[in-house]
């Protein structure tokens, strides 16, 4: 009877232990950062279909290895998980360089040398567009002028442009019949030299720039490809998802024909940007046509906020502050003591589109560069969470580069994510001390007080042109991003407000957990545990213990996406889940 009973029970556990999951690949050998904080860190992952099916010590994760098991040695190395990139553009930085590189455009003569290549191989009467030039990155500290632009291009249109502020050559100047005696345009200015001449400086001025500005017509595959393009690209640097911060009809549909195609490498929530400037009816419509909501989609393809334009940007100087710019503003090309920046969407729009949101089912989010204009997204927000409260939308301030001690109370109150950009403190921190002053600027990023407030605070590029990760006109190389965050070093060495520094942990969750929670996907991404899906980076360095300095030279040596290789670094040795080398 003795003999019987256990010969039952270790069949019967035979019958259990069969029945357990095994692994379709299992990596072991490696110091693996979980972010989970059960297990904050391991040797060992294994991965069934495309999710996590266990993670802790190599002895207990081999175990989950069958016959057919795919066994990757890691060697020692560093794995984190997959990385979230809070804020990109990837289907117009993909565009941008449809005809071929640009260069960085870091100094006027940069500039020329880029002008005198495209007079080279572009007919004469195509206009040559310099875009995205700002002259707070320009070793110069200013926009060049229209002779500048002419003695490389006398006989050809030239304009140097950011969207705001653009450079016409003489032969643009005529064209549009600019001269000394021409007023300001509508809705600008014109730059003039000491004796009162245009110097080729236009500021604002859209309705005059609009027509330059416009770009060739792209078909559908033409977007689509577009896309994937960027995509390669973002896993090469160990980017297995984002939030693609403005798109239209358009861009929706270039993401659904790589959806539809099995082709995305890229996890997305693409955020849908209204027009905030035109009437309240016309904003009304533009919400109340749309057929979709935030949350509609799949684990690849989601829909996320809804986005305005608050105000314009730092970097060209019509960010709206809380008070004015002073007199250091020449970098920008004007001088005006009075003036505070612009606002884009009027308050009451803005009410409007926030309780709109809220009552419709969306997530909100708006462009918001100045304190001034993020103390007006408070109030719009406040305006809403007073008939219905907020805390589960998740609403957010997207760039939000100025939060004072006041805005991150009430940000806390409200229970609102800050989609944020370390690299600007990097590139442009130096020029916006000079500009703003040491008092203002402290201000800038304050990344140790938003944290210890409690607020989430998820890292992004804004990347929009070039496609180098570290040389973009916004660099989207995560690693990057997170030593600026953990240094608060500028390109120049100085470093802006060192109490305001995170540690490597949180400047991981700014690119890990905290975007996953700003998508309603902390359950599903953002840390490597069992039953998250199986997205994550095999890098170079150890993040958390290697000389800080070498954290902005982090590669990725291979980026798992749903549980297969999306990249694998030239020259990296290893197994691919299906065991074949």
């Amino acid at each position: 009877m003795i003999v019987r009973l256990a010969t039952t029970l270790i069949l019967g556990l035979s019958v259990l232990a069969a029945a357990e999951p095994l692994a379709d690949a299992v990596y072991y050998n490696g110091k693996i950062i979980t972010l989970w904080d059960a297990t904050p860190a391991a040797q060992a992952l294994a991965v069934a279909g495309n999710t996590f099916l266990a993670v802790g010590t190599n002895d207990d994760v081999l175990r989950r290895a069958g016959a057919n098991t795919a066994k990757i040695d890691l060697k020692g190395q560093t794995v984190v998980p997959g990385l979230i990139d809070a804020h990109t553009h990837p289907i117009g930085a993909a565009l941008a360089e449809a005809e071929g590189p640009l260069p960085p455009f870091d100094s006027i003569a940069a500039i020329q040398a880029y002008i005198r290549d495209r007079a080279a191989h572009t007919p004469a009467d195509t206009p040559i567009v310099v875009p995205k030039v700002f002259a707070t990155r320009l070793a110069e500290r200013r926009y060049p002028t229209r002779q500048e632009l002419d003695e490389v291009a006398a006989d050809r249109a030239v304009l140097v442009d950011n969207g705001y502020a653009s450079v016409l050559n003489s032969m643009l100047l005529e064209k549009h019949g600019i001269t000394r005696e021409s007023p300001d345009p509508k809705g600008g200015k014109l730059g003039r030299d000491e004796r009162g001449e245009p110097n080729g400086l236009v500021l604002g001025a859209s309705e005059l720039l609009s027509p330059l500005r416009q770009q060739r017509a792209w078909t559908p595959r033409e977007l689509a490809d577009a896309l994937k393009r960027v995509q390669a690209r973002y896993n090469s640097v160990g980017i297995t998802s984002t939030i693609d911060r403005a798109e239209d009809a358009a861009g929706f549909r270039a993401y659904q024909a790589l959806r539809r195609e099995n082709g995305l490498t890229v996890r997305t929530s693409v955020t849908y940007r209204l027009n905030g400037a035109g009437s309240a009816k016309d904003v009304q419509e533009q919400i109340e046509a749309l057929p979709f909501v935030t949350g509609w989609g799949d684990e690849w393809l989601r829909v996320g906020p809804l986005k305005v334009v608050v105000d314009g940007g730092m970097l060209i100087g019509t960010a709206y502050l809380r008070e004015p710019y002073g007199t250091r503003t020449d970098v920008y090309g004007y001088t005006d003591p009075a003036y505070r920046g612009e606002l884009a969407t009027p308050p009451a729009n803005l009410r409007l589109v926030a309780r709109l949101a809220r009552d419709l089912g969306w997530q909100m989010t708006a462009h918001v560069v100045g304190g001034g204009a993020l103390d007006v997204l408070l109030d719009a927000y406040e305006a809403a969470d007073e008939q219905d409260g907020l805390e589960t939308r998740r609403f957010t301030a997207t760039h939000a580069n100025f939060p004072d001690a006041r805005a991150i109370a009430r940000a806390r109150q409200l229970g609102i994510g800050f989609d944020v950009q370390p690299a600007w403190l990097y590139l442009d921190g130096d020029v916006l001390r000079d500009v703003l002053g040491p008092q203002r600027v402290r201000d800038l990023l304050p990344l140790r007080s938003l944290f210890d407030a409690g607020l989430v605070v998820a890292g992004g590029s804004d990347h929009m042109v070039r496609l180098d990760p570290r040389n973009a006109t916004n660099p989207y190389d995560p690693f990057l991003g997170m030593w600026i965050a953990i240094t608060r070093q500028t390109h120049q060495g100085t470093v802006l407000v060192p109490e305001e520094r995170l540690t490597r942990l949180e400047a991981l969750r700014m690119w890990t957990l905290n975007p996953a929670w700003m998508t309603f996907e902390e359950d599903q991404k953002g840390s490597i545990q069992p039953g998250k899906l199986a997205d994550f980076v095999v890098i170079s360095k150890d993040l958390l213990t290697c000389p800080v300095d070498e954290i902005k030279e982090i590669d990725a040596l291979l980026t798992i996406v749903d549980g297969r290789d999306v990249y694998r670094a030239s020259g990296r040795d290893s197994e691919t889940r299906d065991g074949k080398r």
